[in-house]
């Protein structure tokens, strides 16, 4: 009988706490940390990378399990996903199989583990010569961080690193060319620079046999497999080989390389991603000169001669009629061992003289392609200036097929619109989230004229400032901004000015301030009211934040009886504590007792933004 008690109590127990983890984990399952909504918009979309900015969760996915389920009805299906750390931070997933023109599908992003025990995977690997990025036993491509020599006979100038080659078929061909005889200096795809003057003097990158410049691997940033993609960033060096100071660094370049978990030998594809920011970090500026060629380059594969190759570009042209015209992609192809494979390159929208100009030699009996912004004008690197540049690789089995291709562009340049709603009971608005500007109006009539850049909201200089679609009177606000490294000549209030305008009456300056004793009107200041308590400003380039809290000033009827209050929290230190503010500050609009919108301030000089929200209180 104690016996029978005793199993009976045990059995109890543990029914209760089976009950108590069902409990927790049905709870667990019912409170994501975000529900994400992709809208493929008006295009159809076959297994998309999509990505979301997570800066908006207070989550550590670098330490912390998660998950990302697709809700269908009452069904919960896990879909691969990939932290990708940085500014902003990323979630990836795909968007995986076929989703209608005008669809919906929704997502929840849980704080437990996957029961997906693997997920396949891109890897990176490496070794003494180069990094390959593989899926599964397939090669994709390698990176050639090594020197490869010249071909036996070529001048030793010809020995090169820091460009990719090869680059395989899904069906495992070689479909890049490097040293060929014809042009020892094209190398698989690679990137630099032909006419190009520094000091007065020619600096050709390119054509390196005159000696007077080349490219250099300089080391491997970092590299990531992953179940979403796998790539690397590397750094590299634009050398000037006869400069006034002998041998010289002119243009810093990173590569930001990656290769989607999308596509394979059954389906027929791989998709590259390709991204190149250079940076002048001399205290000269590099004049590009107008040239035929010169840019993001791609010698096909050694087999693609004569009637054995085709181009066709998004505009319908062909190699004979393809030269110095502009395209959106540029497809080439040819057989190898009797089959028909190709590489379409896709110029970014958001390039430098997108649809960008083309050098295709018309009568050449090998493919060869570059995409070139000095085509049809001159052009200047200036110091301190970043230069990006991107470009999609559409790798694939048999003849350009119009449909597919047009697929790829779509979703490169038009991506299906990725929404997040953390799920929390707080008012928190996302004014922006990397994506689109559909909180902001034009402070001036017409379309919001800033760029969106990878993530981040850039302003365009002379278009004016964008303010918010809504009013706020009371709230905490959340910016992040950067600005370039500008010229040492330029100073005072030219140096990347800009401003949060608190309902356009109050600024916020902004401005390149590192270093200075803080003044009415440096970075942090509230506008020739109130210095900044301190500088808190970081060095050019990098991210800095503003944590706004605001009260608005109080009126009866149309009298005011209590000052507009703010606090300024900047790059984490408080910089003004609950200060009174008068009255409008330089150039704002007249106080009153409605509530006004956030404007971000044009002043003639490119500054970056994101990660952007507010909470009214």
């Amino acid at each position: 009988m104690k016996r029978f008690m005793l199993l009976t109590v045990i059995i109890v127990l543990a029914m209760i706490f089976s009950s108590c983890v069902l409990s927790a984990e049905s709870s667990e399952k019912s409170n994501p940390l975000a529900t994400i909504t992709v809208e493929a918009g008006e295009h159809t979309r076959i297994d998309t990378p999509v990505w979301i900015n997570i800066d908006v969760i207070k989550f550590d996915f670098a330490k912390e399990p998660f998950v990302i389920v697709e809700v269908n009805g009452v069904d919960e299906k896990e879909v691969a996903a990939q932290y990708e750390p940085g500014s902003p931070a990323k979630l990836w997933f795909t968007l995986t199989g076929k989703t209608q023109a005008g669809a919906k599908r929704v997502f929840k992003l849980y704080a437990r583990p996957g029961t997906r025990a693997y997920w396949s995977t891109v890897k990176a690997e490496k070794d003494d010569k180069a990094l390959t990025l593989k899926s599964g036993d397939k090669n994709i491509l390698s990176y050639q961080y090594a020197v490869m020599p010249a071909p036996a006979g070529a001048n030793s100038r010809y020995d090169r690193s820091g460009f990719i080659y090869p680059l395989w078929s899904p069906a495992g061909n070689i479909v890049t060319d490097v040293h060929p005889l014809d042009h020892p200096h094209h190398m698989g795809i690679w990137m630099p620079w032909v006419h190009t003057r520094y000091e007065g003097n020619l600096v050709d990158f390119w054509n390196v046999q005159d000696g007077t410049g080349t490219v250099r691997f300089s080391k491997i940033d970092s590299s990531t497999s992953g179940s979403v993609f796998g790539g690397f960033k590397t750094v590299q060096e634009h050398v000037g080989l006869k400069t006034s100071e002998g041998e010289k660094v002119i243009l810093n370049e990173i590569w930001d390389v990656r290769v989607y978990n999308i596509g394979n030998l059954e389906k027929g594809y791989w998709i590259v991603d390709f991204k190149s920011t250079q940076r002048n970090i001399t205290d000269k500026p590099l004049i590009q000169e107008k040239y035929r060629y010169g840019g993001f380059a791609y010698r096909g594969a050694r087999e693609w001669t004569g009637a054995n190759k085709a181009y066709l570009t998004s505009e319908g042209k062909t190699q004979v009629n393809a030269n110095a015209t502009r395209s959106r992609w540029c497809d080439m192809s040819g057989a190898i061992n009797g089959k028909w494979e190709g590489v379409t390159i896709f110029s970014n929208p958001n390039n430098f003289q997108h649809p960008e100009p083309m050098r295709i030699i018309p009568d050449a009996d090998y493919v060869y392609f570059v995409y070139c912004p000095s085509v049809e004008t001159e052009w200047v690197m200036e110091p301190g200036k970043d230069y990006v540049f991107q470009y999609r690789m559409f790798v694939h089995e048999g003849k350009p097929n119009l449909e597919d291709i047009e697929r790829v562009w779509n979703d490169y340049a038009q991506p299906p619109k990725v929404t997040i709603d953390s799920g929390k009971s707080d008012n928190k608005i996302v004014l922006f989230d990397g994506t689109d500007f559909s909180q902001w109006v034009a402070e001036r009539s017409g379309p919001v004229r800033w760029e969106i850049e990878d993530g981040t909201m850039k302003i365009v200089p002379r278009t004016g400032g964008i303010m918010t679609k809504d009013n706020y009177r009371d709230f905490k606000m959340h910016v992040e901004f950067k600005y370039p490294d500008m010229d040492a000549g330029i100073r005072g209030q030219s140096r990347s000015n800009s401003g949060v305008y608190i309902q356009r009456r109050y600024e916020v300056q902004i401005l390149d301030s590192y270093g200075l004793e803080p003044k009415n009107n440096d970075c942090g200041a509230i506008y020739t009211f109130k210095a900044p308590d301190k500088n808190a400003c970081a060095k050019p380039g990098e991210w800095q934040s503003y944590d706004i809290t605001f009260r608005a000033a109080r009126y009866d009827g149309d009298t005011k009886v209590e000052n507009a209050k703010i606090t300024v929290v900047h790059n984490g230190i408080t910089i003004h504590d609950n200060v009174e503010i008068p009255n409008k500050t330089g150039a704002g609009q007249p106080e009153g007792p409605n509530p006004a919108p956030i404007l971000l301030q044009e002043h003639s000089n490119v500054v970056w933004f994101r990660n952007i929200w507010i909470e009214p209180q």
